[in-house]
């Protein structure tokens, strides 16, 4: 089967953590393989640029409001969640409900604010979509010019977004993608935030990050074996969440060196103790990317998506977007619609849903073909 356009919009909507036993989502799927194993705030880090952990923010920060009103960000007993992204941006997107979630449980105890580079009508717009508006309970706001971003990360800085900073009297406690915004905030707000810890942990954070980036840089290369080989030291004395990505990384780089056999094996070890109900779902995205026309992985994939969509009891719709993907072509194209359909019942994100309807103009027809063996990837 083709690659159908879905699958690229499905790249963007998915994100490169699961496989590698994180929560999704901080970005898209790149176009190489050792980076599925990159830790979800890897991309939006931005630990050379900017305010540190324990920093003051700089500011002013000034943009043109569209929703809301531009607060300050130095109000006694407030924790302010500064978010910068653009609205074109699929992992941008998938930060707002995390951001509206975070306005809606803690009230004026949070102020959350979402500012975009793009023009002021671009996001007056699409604040005001029927499908964006009811997400977007909190203050979104436009620079074009790039000020404020600029005034935080200095000049000439062009960090990767979405980039997320949790600020408490004036001081930034936490930075990192927004995805990860939930299990830091209620700590801030109920004051038991561990400011000195989370500078250590920012440190160690960066010096992971670095020892990665040079085995993605041997990925690259097509220097597999010595990518593999530094894993294994990094992953000797890693802390216990970056030991949690270790499989996953080498799942990838073994799937990246044509190493399938040994990959699956791998994967076999993940799907026993899987970091998370997600990260055989995760696994299973990967093949379906790779090596879609393998049928022994195929094989592998189609029980790793299912045991995710089992334990998750059917309800999460990413995991069941990649179910169907996988039943597709693997030959099981009733069985990829109604799990398609099923799915988007359950949706929350427009990027999903549209995602979900793409793919279901190339699922729908097949169900009138229930029960046709059909080769994996046959339409």
């Amino acid at each position: 089967m083709p690659v159908h356009a879905s699958f690229n919009a499905f790249r963007a909507v998915l994100g490169v953590s699961i496989a590698a036993g994180a929560a999704p989502t901080a970005g898209a799927l790149p176009a190489t393989v050792p980076a599925l194993g990159a830790l979800p705030t890897a991309a939006a880090a931005l630990l050379d640029s900017g305010p540190g952990i324990g920093d003051q923010l700089p500011g002013p920060i000034l943009a043109t409001a569209v929703r809301g009103h531009l607060p300050s960000f130095r109000e006694v007993g407030v924790t302010y969640v500064l978010v910068f992204m653009n609205s074109s941006d699929a992992p941008s997107r998938q930060a707002l409900p995390v951001m509206d979630g975070l306005a809606q449980r803690f009230g004026k105890k949070v102020g959350v604010v979402a500012i975009s580079d793009e023009p002021v009508s671009v996001l007056r717009e699409f604040a005001s979509s029927p499908d964006w508006a009811p997400k977007l309970g909190f203050v979104m706001a436009a620079d074009p010019l790039r000020n404020s971003l600029q005034t935080v990360f200095g000049r000439g800085s062009w960090p990767t977004l979405p980039a997320a900073f949790v600020v408490r009297g004036g001081v930034v406690q936490w930075r990192g993608a927004p995805v990860d915004l939930g299990e830091v905030v209620p700590e801030v707000v109920e004051e038991r935030w561990d400011l000195a810890a989370a500078k250590r942990a920012a440190e160690q954070q960066r010096l992971w990050e670095a020892q990665m980036a040079r085995i993605d840089d041997l990925a690259k290369d097509g220097r597999y074996d010595e990518a593999l080989r530094a894993l294994d030291s990094s992953c000797d004395s890693a802390l216990p969440a970056q030991k949690q990505t270790c499989a996953g990384r080498r799942f990838s780089l073994l799937l990246g060196a044509k190493r399938v056999p040994d990959a699956l094996k791998v994967g076999e070890e993940i799907l026993r103790a899987p970091a998370n109900l997600k990260q055989p779902a995760g696994i299973a995205w990967t093949i379906a990317n790779v090596i879609p026309g393998d049928p022994d992985a195929l094989a592998f994939a189609l029980r790793a998506a299912q045991q995710s969509d089992r334990a998750l009891k059917g309800r999460d719709p990413m995991v069941g977007a990649i179910l169907a993907r996988v039943q597709w072509l693997s030959g099981h194209r009733s069985e990829a619609a109604e799990t398609a359909r099923r799915a988007l019942a359950v949706a929350d994100s427009p990027d999903l849903r549209n995602a979900l309807r793409e793919d279901l103009r190339v699922y729908a027809p097949a169900a009138k073909d229930a029960g046709l063996p059909g080769k994996p990837g046959q339409k």
